[in-house]
């Protein structure tokens, strides 16, 4: 019996220490350049954008057949503009891995893809195409099928994955399955260090 009751206690404590744990997520530091003159983190369109969020941990199952599945992440990004107006942009959250911590609280690891418009893809898969046609020979270029180039640019537009450039408010939503359990907003500049096109003719930068 003296074990049930204090069983009991360990629930209850942890249960009231993990409502006090709010919901955050923040860069990870390896993403992080510098900081800009008003602090505010700075990271690079060819690298990576990674991000951690942290919410209280889910109960464990209790009935048989009960599972319970990583947590996912989605996020909503604005581009900021220097008088203030926010202009909502593509993105994409990839979840890379998640758990527990030290404490009664769970985490999801993702990258986010803040995405060039329509325009500048067009752009960037024209010059990389174009680098890579001019060390092709005469001939091979005669060789080339109709529509080829065409189809060259569409399928270098699909692999593009550098990141678009300016200051961003991401905000970012941890759910399980389609609930969401906690949100919070991430605020970052992304500077130019090069171009998708860059990359020819080794491989494309990830």
């Amino acid at each position: 019996m003296n074990y049930f009751v204090l069983a009991l206690v360990l629930l209850s404590a942890s249960a009231a220490f993990a409502g006090d744990i709010h919901p955050s997520c923040e860069l990870a530091k390896e993403s992080i350049l510098s900081q800009s003159s008003s602090g505010l983190p700075q990271v690079s369109n060819i690298g990576s954008i990674r991000i951690k969020c942290r919410i209280p941990a889910r109960p464990f199952p209790t009935k048989p057949g009960e599972i319970r599945y990583g947590l996912r992440a989605e996020t909503t990004a604005y581009q900021i503009e220097a008088k203030g107006a926010k202009e909502p942009v593509p993105s994409e959250a990839n979840v890379t891995g998640g758990g527990f911590g030290p404490e009664p609280e769970e985490w999801v690891d993702f990258y986010v893809h803040i995405k060039l418009d329509s325009k500048e893809l067009d752009e960037e898969a024209r010059k990389f195409v174009a680098k890579m046609e001019a060390t092709m020979m005469p001939d091979e270029k005669g060789q080339l099928p109709e529509g080829a180039h065409q189809k060259a640019l569409e399928n270098i537009r699909q692999l593009i994955s550098v990141n678009r450039v300016g200051h961003f408010q991401l905000d970012c939503r941890v759910l399980d399955g389609s609930r969401v359990m906690g949100s919070d907003t991430v605020e970052l500049e992304v500077l130019h260090k090069g171009s998708f096109s860059d990359g020819f003719p080794g491989s494309p930068p990830a």
